[in-house]
C-alpha cells in the first residue's frame, strides 16, 4: 500500500493560487449545476482535506454543504482533531479504501479524491471501488501529480535520468497497458507532465466501472484541468449520470460554460504573481484593448492573457496579526 506522502508539511494549501483559482471555477460550475435543479447543497463531501481543509471551508460557504466526511490516512490524528473547523465534518481516519464502504449507493455525493502523488493502480482500485458505490447525478473528481514518475522507494532511486525514464515507460505499461490498450513508449513520458496519457487511463477505468454496473449509467464530464503551483496537477471530474442527465446540462447551457472541458484537451491553469497595486491596476484596466505593451509596468502578453482570463477567481492574500 503506498503510503501519503505529507505534502501539507511542504506547502499551505491554502496559499497556492493556481490550485486556489481551480477551486473557484469548480465552485462557479458546481453553482451552476445548482441552478439547473441539482440540489448541490444537500449532497454529501468526501474529501482528502489534510489540516488545512481548505476544500471544506469553501464548499461549505459557497456551497452550503453541511454534511462532509474528511478522509486521511497520515499520522497527524490529534492535528486533525484539532484544525477541523466545522463540528458536522466527519473525520475518517485510515486509507480511503477502508471507507469506500461507507458511501451509501442511496445518498447523492460529491467527491474529490485530491493525492499528491502521481497515477498507481492503487489510486485505480480507488476510482473503481467510489464509482461503482456513487448514486445517479452524484459527482466524482480525482487529482493527481501529473508528472512521469514511479512512488518514493521504486527501485528506480539511483538510476540514470536515462535509465529512470526506461523503468516509467515499462511500469507504465504493466500498470496501465490494459486501459490503454497498447504500450507506453518513452516519447509519451518524456514531456513535463502525462495528463494526455492519465486522461485516457482514467476515463477508461471510469467507464468500463459504470458499464459493469449496468445501470445505464455515463460519465458527464465537466472538469479537465491542469495547473502549476510547482509540480503540475491533473484534475478530471464530472457527474454520474444518464442519457437524461446529459441532455439537461445540454438544453441548460452547462456545457458550454468557459470553464467545462468535456474532452481530452485540458484547460490550463496558470496566473501571474501580481502586486496588489499591480492587481489592481489591472482591474481598472482590463478590457479588450490592453495588451503587454501598454501596461505600466512589465508583464508577457501570455501572463496578461492568463490573468484577463481568471482574474475574477484571482486570489488576495494579506498577512494579519492575530
Amino acid at each position: 500500500m503506498v503510503q501519503p506522502t505529507d505534502s501539507f508539511k511542504q506547502f499551505n494549501y491554502a496559499l497556492r493560487p493556481s490550485k486556489q483559482v481551480e477551486r473557484k471555477i469548480m465552485i462557479e460550475i458546481l453553482l451552476g449545476l445548482s441552478a439547473a435543479g441539482y440540489k448541490i447543497s444537500q449532497y454529501k463531501y468526501w474529501g482528502l482535506g489534510s489540516v488545512y481543509y481548505v476544500d471544506f471551508v469553501m464548499f461549505h460557504k459557497y456551497l452550503f454543504i453541511e454534511k462532509m466526511a474528511c478522509v486521511e490516512w497520515g499520522a497527524v490524528k490529534k492535528r486533525m482533531r484539532f484544525n477541523k473547523p466545522y463540528k458536522f465534518i466527519r473525520l475518517k481516519l485510515g486509507p480511503l479504501s477502508q471507507h469506500i464502504p461507507s458511501i451509501r449507493p442511496t445518498e447523492k455525493s460529491l467527491i474529490w479524491l485530491d493525492y499528491d502523488r502521481t497515477l498507481d493502480p492503487e489510486m485505480l482500485q480507488d476510482i473503481d471501488g467510489t464509482v461503482g458505490r456513487l448514486s445517479r447525478e452524484s459527482l466524482f473528481v480525482v487529482t493527481v501529480d501529473a508528472r512521469p514518475r514511479l512512488p518514493k522507494g521504486s527501485p528506480g532511486e539511483g538510476l540514470s535520468a536515462d535509465e529512470q525514464e526506461s523503468l516509467t515507460a515499462q511500469t507504465y505499461s504493466d500498470w496501465f497497458g490494459q486501459y490503454l490498450g497498447r504500450a507506453v513508449g518513452r516519447d509519451s513520458i518524456a514531456s513535463v507532465h502525462v495528463a494526455p496519457l492519465f486522461y485516457e487511463v482514467v476515463l477508461e477505468r471510469i467507464n468500463r466501472t459504470l458499464k459493469r454496473r449496468g445501470e445505464g449509467l455515463q460519465f458527464i464530464q465537466l472538469f479537465n484541468y491542469l495547473y502549476r503551483d510547482g509540480a503540475p496537477m491533473w484534475t478530471l471530474g464530472g457527474m454520474i449520470g444518464g442519457a437524461g442527465d446529459c441532455q439537461r446540462l445540454k438544453e441548460d447551457g452547462l456545457l458550454d460554460h468557459r470553464f467545462v472541458r468535456v474532452g481530452p484537451e485540458c484547460l490550463e491553469i496558470s496566473v501571474p504573481p501580481l502586486t496588489m497595486l499591480e492587481k489592481q491596476w489591472l482591474d481598472c484596466h482590463l478590457d479588450g484593448k490592453l495588451t503587454a505593451k501598454k501596461l505600466r509596468f512589465e508583464l508577457d502578453e501570455d501572463l496578461l492573457q492568463n490573468y484577463r482570463r481568471f482574474y475574477r477567481e484571482y486570489p488576495v492574500y494579506l498577512e494579519s496579526l492575530l
